[in-house]
């Protein structure tokens, strides 16, 4: 079997493989690990308890077989579904046009990803006295629910690294820092009864009560913004951000709904505002919403169940690792960004670790999704530079240069 050998070729069969999260990665993941496997590199890869996706983690080791320290690469294989989205082209075949490739991942991240194995036979040719690590998760995009699995692994084994860069868009600028995420699924159960009979106290409607709760949440957000902590280096959003993003419920237009579901979300900068938040949120649920239910059905009742969470990730000093990445992408100004898996890597691995890739936000889960030609050859060449200050000798990891 023939592989790519630059990062178009294995953008275009990355993509091909439409690793959409609902959908299995392992189609791609196997790709991948037999790709490495003709070059010498054998993968370890970390499923879900279905074995229906993995991780992959694989280890390029320095000189005298160095498996320790060394740099991670990291980036995730899924991408956002396309569904409902009006595309110019097939979103799964890449199209290069004007200086810009097209398809789903272009952005966020498959062109990392491809950038990283496509530089594989040159990083195999580099002298390095320390190695390099490819770690490439899934579920990314669910709410970062991939990684830690592959973090328990790398803990298990005592794993320790001296840098991580992970490759999420940003547009080759050096992000230093993100909000953690916690995203509650809610459950409202009241008593259905055909619609000509509401509120004749013989039924409780679990769509208007999610509603007042969710008005709730609202008004916790907006004061969040309005009067909560603001916090330096968010260009968009220096506060903790909260939204409702899904809601269903209901089984017909002539009946009182028995059960409504909903999801709701946080991203802050610190993890005692998720569970103030989270506190305020029942809070008004015991003792205002569902004393009112149960007046109406004994049997009613709200659920909260944590279905997501990632940590936050902040390098408070930079050291000598982070110095040399703004001197490559000549970008020195403080910057951080929503979400990514960046805090399991820098925060509970502790691993000095940053965020810089070719893709854009402003392109990232968009129809048309693209990424410039001329920052996939940056990134190229600051994958290159970095790994080859982190790798060959020049850098340590609590101080930073030699």
């Amino acid at each position: 079997m023939s592989y790519p050998t630059d990062y178009r070729g294995w953008l275009a069969k990355l993509v091909a493989f439409k690793p959409v999260s609902r959908d299995s990665n392992l189609p791609l993941i196997h790709y991948v690990r037999d790709y490495l496997q003709t070059v010498g590199i054998e993968a370890v890869l970390v499923h879900n308890p279905e074995k229906t996706k993995a991780n992959l983690w694989a280890t390029l080791p320095g000189e005298d077989g160095a498996t320790k320290g060394g740099l991670v690469l990291s980036g995730h294989t899924d991408v956002v579904p396309v569904d409902g989205q009006k595309w110019s082209t097939d979103p799964f075949t890449t199209v290069e046009k004007d200086g810009k490739i097209y398809c789903r991942g272009a952005s966020d991240m498959l062109g990392f990803v491809a950038i990283v194995l496509a530089l594989t036979p040159y990083f195999l040719e580099t002298k390095r006295k320390k190695p390099i690590h490819y770690a490439f998760s899934y579920d990314e995009e669910f709410g970062c629910r991939g990684v830690p699995f592959l973090i328990d692994y790398l803990k298990k084994n005592n794993f320790e690294a001296d840098a991580c860069v992970v490759g999420e868009p940003t547009d080759m600028r050096v992000v230093t820092g993100h909000k953690g995420r916690t995203g509650w699924a809610v459950h409202v159960h009241g008593k259905p009864i055909h619609s000509s009979a509401a509120l004749m106290g013989t039924s409780c409607n679990a769509i208007e009560y999610a509603s007042q709760i969710i008005a709730k949440i609202r008004g916790i957000a907006l004061d969040i913004k309005k009067n909560g902590k603001k916090h330096t280096g968010f260009n968009e959003c220096p506060f903790a951000c909260m939204t409702t993003s899904m809601i269903n419920g209901g089984n017909a237009v002539n009946t009182v709904p028995e059960h409504c579901n909903f999801h709701f979300s946080l991203m802050t900068v610190e993890s005692s505002d998720q569970e103030d938040v989270i506190r305020e949120v029942q809070k008004y649920v015991n003792e205002q919403i569902l004393p009112e239910m149960k007046e109406e059905f004994s049997e009613a009742t709200v659920t909260f169940d944590r279905d997501t969470h990632y940590p936050s990730f902040f390098a408070e000093n930079e050291n000598g690792f982070h110095k040399e990445a703004r001197r490559i992408c000549n970008h020195h100004s403080v910057m951080k960004m929503a979400g990514c898996e960046a805090g399991y890597f820098g925060g509970v691995l502790q691993i000095p670790t940053l965020i810089c890739g070719p893709g854009s936000m402003a392109a990232a889960h968009v129809k048309d999704e693209w990424v410039e030609v001329s920052k996939m050859d940056r990134s190229v060449a600051f994958v290159k530079d970095i790994t080859k200050y982190v790798c060959t000798g020049n850098y340590y990891k609590a101080g930073g240069s030699l």
